[in-house]
């Protein structure tokens, strides 16, 4: 997305990172192992690593005491920030306030999780009062605008923007798309008429990923007429409780695919019929904007922000929604996608709004913007 606005004329575009994690490799704790993202075309946009060559975790106490010097030499008129969490985001904001410079705000919160109600309570005054300071709302879905509404956000400060992939990596993926599906199905020895189910995520318990294993189980009883591939992209804790898990399908198969880098993850979304997002606790997701960019139907929980009228999978459209857990209407979606062969036609539906949606986060948004700011 950087690289996109960058080239965008008339914007002059600086990005201050509080850490260099991710462009160098680095321990991740969900993962499990030592991952470095291939992806980030910093050589794109420009940017300063605030914090030199430390390597610090995004923690709530990440911060940079020279951020406040860097934006006095670079005078932004726009100052754009992720939630408030970091100190570094904070940090941000405050000097945009003090120095009469306009903030776009972004982030991925919704409702669609239960929370506390005490949690709730005490959130209110203070997020009413802090997204009041903000000019702009980079929204990234109808349950992320809906949760802004509720803190008393107008409708006129937001901007549809949506979350970005790498459309450079992806369009070049999709004019291939034949041959990946073909050559990813072949080397794991999936039959053409066979159903194959994806899933992309770190291993961990609030993802749900077993729920998809079990449902694989559940059809080999309920639904024999079809051979039924998982394909699980990602590691972490629970893989080996999963891999145990999953010993006890006979004709069905999950493939363990291990920790994917973001620049081979096309090749599942080719190989794969459905992709399923099972999660109980999944903002707006990375992956199922990258499945439907690569023409999948999506099935998702209905925890998930991913879902709505607007948004990534649209009822009927391109996909259902399913209560999480429930692995009864869970198979039901699925078998309705099969049985009535909506393969292609949710497919050309999730790649006609994809590109659309991209579009939008990568140029549109931000172009209109500057004119309205200038």
């Amino acid at each position: 997305m950087y690289a996109s606005w960058a080239s965008i004329d008339g914007i002059d575009l600086k990005v201050f990172f509080g850490s260099n994690l991710g462009a160098v490799k680095y321990i991740d704790p969900n993962f499990k192992k030592e991952v470095q993202w291939n992806n980030l075309y910093l050589d794109g946009f420009n940017h300063e690593f605030l914090n030199g060559d430390k390597t610090l975790q995004s923690t709530l106490d990440l911060d940079a005491k020279n951020l406040d010097k860097k934006l006095d030499e670079f005078a932004p008129n726009l100052l754009v920030h992720y939630g408030y969490f970091h100190k570094l985001a904070k940090r941000a904001r405050v000097w945009a306030i003090n120095n009469n410079v306009k903030i776009a705000y972004i982030s991925d919160a919704e409702h669609r999780q239960k929370r506390p109600l005490w949690k709730e309570v005490l959130k209110f005054p203070y997020l009413y009062n802090f997204f009041r300071k903000v000019d702009y709302f980079f929204s990234v879905g109808d349950a992320n605008e809906k949760y802004y509404n509720f803190y008393g956000v107008p409708k006129s400060k937001m901007r549809r923007m949506r979350f970005a992939i790498d459309i450079r990596g992806y369009d070049k993926a999709f004019e291939q798309k034949e041959t990946l599906r073909n050559n990813f199905r072949n080397q794991h020895s999936i039959a053409s008429q066979d159903i194959a189910i994806s899933v992309v995520g770190k291993l961990v318990d609030w993802k749900s990923q077993d729920h998809l294993i079990k449902l694989l189980q559940q059809f080999e009883q309920s639904y024999p007429e079809k051979k039924i591939h998982l394909l699980i992209a990602g590691s972490g804790p629970m893989e080996e409780q999963w891999k145990a898990l999953a010993t006890n399908i006979k004709y069905n198969q999950v493939h363990f695919l291990g920790f994917v880098n973001p620049t081979d993850l096309p090749a599942i979304y080719a190989a794969s019929d459905v992709y399923v997002h099972p999660a109980l606790v999944e903002p707006h997701s990375l992956s199922i904007s990258e499945a439907i960019y690569m023409g999948c139907p999506v099935v998702v929980a209905n925890t998930s922000g991913s879902w709505g009228d607007d948004d990534d999978v649209q009822i009927g459209k391109n996909g259902y929604v399913y209560q999480h857990g429930n692995l009864q209407e869970l198979q039901k979606q699925l078998i309705k996608i099969i049985e009535e062969n909506k393969f292609k036609v949710f497919g050309k539906y999730s790649i006609e709004i994809s590109r659309k949606f991209q579009q939008q986060c990568h140029f549109e948004i931000l172009k209109r913007l500057n004119s309205e700011i200038q």
